[in-house]
């Protein structure tokens, strides 16, 4: 008898599919304006899209800012483009963000499957509803960043779209992959570390492990963990923890010879595993990281007997919220 009560396998396997629906969702969107910054606003599952859109704008002139709380920094204004991403269109905290955003002229744009922000954004991206939101992160990414690309404010094009869709398609891959990675996290916690720039996939894979496989995991990020994690391994235990590194083509040099350093020095007292990202471009790169990791939290669920949708503490904590 499965575990998997709400079939979230079929979710992943038809990951790839959802991700091509959600690039047609905005294929003729777009804003106008004189921006020099944008805002991404999202929690959870909804929010994990603005910090890989940070990641993939880095090199751009245009800074991106995330906020995941209830307000917005003192310096957003008529000069911001502000993107509210919430998969109910109900989270509060996004919610009194967005509107403190429009309070101060910044221009709206949501991306929702409907729900109460819907009627207060300048513009909207409706997507289908239905799931999770932590399963929903291409409709929830996708639609923003070929907005951004529409709109001139992102140097993505149909290259890097269409080489994501490319790196994602072999889903036999990915789930076998991932099926190895939980057997060897299984009975563990892993602690994940990347670079900077693949952040958002280490933290993904981390929220993942939480709310899939209801299992502690860390994050942490190269060069930074060199100052102070590093040290923290003399007292870890092999038989408690995991390393999980992952790597990417395009790490800078020093990161990556951090990792190949801190792989020997982490493995005198826990194991330490490496998998790295598919695909040319960043967004191919990243999305690939991101793929294999929901693949890994899923399974490890299933090693540990407990089905992977349900998330009974954060639905708890929000009933609580609303007494």
């Amino acid at each position: 008898m499965t575990v998997d009560t709400s079939n979230m396998r079929q979710v992943l396997v038809d990951f790839p599919k959802q991700c091509a629906e959600a690039l047609a969702l905005a294929e003729t969107v777009s804003v106008k304006g004189a921006f020099s910054k944008i805002l991404v606003l999202g929690m959870g599952g909804s929010g994990i899209g603005g910090a890989i859109i940070q990641a993939l704008l880095h090199d751009s002139a245009l800074p991106v800012f995330t906020s995941k709380e209830y307000d917005v920094p003192g310096f957003i204004g008529a000069d911001t483009l502000a993107l509210a991403v919430s998969y109910s269109g109900n989270t509060e905290e996004t919610l009194s963000a967005l509107e403190q955003a429009a309070a101060r002229g910044a221009a709206t744009v949501a991306i929702t499957s409907g729900g109460e922000i819907a009627s207060k954004a300048g513009t909207v991206v409706r997507v289908p509803g239905g799931l999770q939101p932590r399963c929903a992160v291409g409709y929830l990414l996708l639609p923003a960043l070929r907005l951004l690309a529409n709109s001139g404010l992102a140097q993505i094009g149909e290259k890097d779209f269409s080489d994501m869709m490319d790196t994602l398609a072999d889903t036999v891959s990915y789930e076998r992959e991932g099926k190895a990675l939980a057997g060897r996290l299984y009975g563990r916690v892993p602690v994940i570390h990347t670079s900077e720039r693949m952040a958002p996939a280490g933290y993904r894979f981390k929220c993942q492990i939480n709310e899939n496989a209801k299992h502690p995991a860390y994050h942490h990020v190269y060069p930074e963990l060199c100052h102070n994690e590093l040290v923290g391994f003399a007292g870890m235990e092999r038989e408690r923890f995991t390393v999980v590194t992952m790597r990417d083509s395009m790490d800078h040099e020093r990161v990556a010879r951090r990792m190949d350093i801190c792989a020997k020095l982490f493995g005198e007292t826990v194991d330490v595993l490496e998998i790295k990202s598919r695909g040319a471009s960043a967004l191919a790169r990243m999305m690939s990281l991101v793929y294999l990791g929901d693949w890994a939290s899923y399974e490890l669920a299933l090693l540990k007997k407990l089905d992977p949708t349900p998330v009974t503490l954060i639905e708890s904590l929000k009933k609580t919220l609303k007494g």
